[in-house]
């Protein structure tokens, strides 16, 4: 069984990771709405990584349900809050007890030095420096992606509404900011790394 790896982070936050292989697992267990979400994903990879989740949730608690409300996002059956992420053969899930919270697993690839204007704020250009590498840029997008996922509002733009202040490569922490005219809401970051993946989880300060 190809689970991959459990990061706790304390006795009520957990990430959990799972190896995707095609073809291994199976959707006789899902629901009637999980089927129906089954059925939308185009590829057999999008459908592999939805089972991959619905299984690690299983493997938590039998009990936990995932919901979602009209913009995607998902919700669990009890107290605690889910965030669902997903990269190639990665598949992970955080369960917290915390209100505002994100995961976001990204494989590290090239392309990501091309899109990287789309993303950045001139403050962060600056801290990086001229010629930054892909692990650096795959550590500030997965930052913006994970507080994006916190924040849960649409028309958010990750250069102007999100601000990753710093991040320690080595100590793989790190602080953002969601901000919108007068609000600002400050989120730790923490990292964790795996084959060629950086994932990370912010959570509100």
């Amino acid at each position: 069984m190809p689970f991959l790896k459990e990061f706790i982070i304390n006795e009520k936050t957990k990430i959990k990771l799972w190896k995707v292989i095609l073809g291994e697992l199976s959707p006789k267990k899902l629901n009637n709405e999980e089927i129906k979400l089954y059925k939308l994903k185009k590829s057999n990879i999008l459908r592999e990584q939805f089972l991959a989740t619905r299984k690690i949730l299983a493997l938590e608690n039998s009990d936990y349900i995932i919901t979602y409300n009209l913009d995607g996002k998902p919700y669990l059956n009890n107290k605690y809050t889910i965030s669902i992420s997903h990269s190639h053969e990665i598949a992970a899930l955080v369960v917290s007890n915390k209100k505002k919270i994100g995961l976001d697993v990204q494989f590290k690839e090239s392309k990501i030095l091309k899109i990287q204007n789309k993303f950045l704020n001139k403050f962060e250009k600056i801290n990086i420096g001229e010629d930054p590498n892909i692990h650096i840029l795959t550590m500030l997008w997965t930052s913006k992606e994970s507080i994006y996922k916190a924040i849960s509002l649409k028309g958010i733009s990750f250069s102007k509404n999100i601000k990753i202040d710093k991040f320690v490569e080595n100590d793989k922490t790190g602080i953002g900011y969601y901000i919108n005219g007068t609000e600002k809401i400050k989120f730790n970051l923490r990292f964790f790394y795996i084959y060629e993946y950086v994932i990370c989880y912010a959570f509100e300060v």
